[in-house]
């Protein structure tokens, strides 16, 4: 059975969120449960939010409402995108989000910052508009077993040390490194874990790294 929540329910997760007296944890409890509502009501609170000191929290906020996939969270993550005035790691996640969310309205913004100074910006947009082109000509066919929406598809082979080689290799596009990187996740054997962990010494790409860590969490192997 799926949950309700009345408009009073959300405003109160909502002000929670939004209250920078409350500690971080609680704050996060908050928006978690609003991004698993899902409702445009849930996406507004979340956008107020988007003005908050924190780095790490907005950096949450836009990935939740990419995972969200609510296309009216689309105009909200291009303003982020677009504001230079925010941490790079929090215009990186939106610029993922817009991409999660697949919406083609996004394109145009995500290709003005494939060019970008800052890498961590140009590389995720380049990622954005590959899947929003893969979403809207074939759809996404990839289902992750951590029920999260990835940014590029997951790579084909089972082929632990080819899947190695890719995602450590800087010839290959960003998008074969990050499908390898996902399907070494989804592995999950030690082998894959141990290949996996070798992107995190991946100088060419901040980005990488950062996704590389991501997905070493999700795989909680000790």
């Amino acid at each position: 059975m799926v949950a309700t929540f009345t408009q009073e329910q959300i405003d109160r997760f909502g002000a929670v969120l939004n209250d920078t007296s409350r500690p971080l944890k609680a704050r996060f409890r908050a928006l978690f449960v609003l991004r698993n509502i899902g409702c445009d009501l849930s996406v507004k609170w979340i956008a107020k939010c988007l003005h908050d000191d924190s780095a790490l929290l907005k950096h949450e906020l836009a990935y939740c409402l990419g995972q969200m996939q609510n296309k009216t969270a689309v105009p909200i993550l291009v303003n982020v995108l677009k504001d230079s005035k925010q941490d790079p790691i929090v215009r990186h996640e939106a610029g993922e989000a817009l991409g999660a969310i697949g919406d083609p309205s996004a394109r145009e913004v995500l290709e003005e910052y494939l060019k970008d100074p800052c890498q961590v910006i140009a590389e995720t947009c380049e990622l954005a508009l590959r899947r929003i082109d893969l979403v809207n000509s074939s759809g996404d066919k990839t289902e992750s077993p951590y029920q999260s929406i990835d940014p590029t598809s997951t790579a084909s082979s089972d082929d632990v040390e080819e899947l190695g080689a890719t995602l450590v290799d800087s010839s290959r596009s960003l998008w074969d490194r990050y499908s390898a990187m996902f399907k070494l996740r989804n592995l999950g054997t030690d082998a894959s874990i141990k290949a996996l962990a070798q992107g995190l010494y991946c100088e060419d790409s901040a980005l990488l790294r950062h996704e590389v860590a991501y997905v070493l969490g999700q795989a909680q192997s000790p």
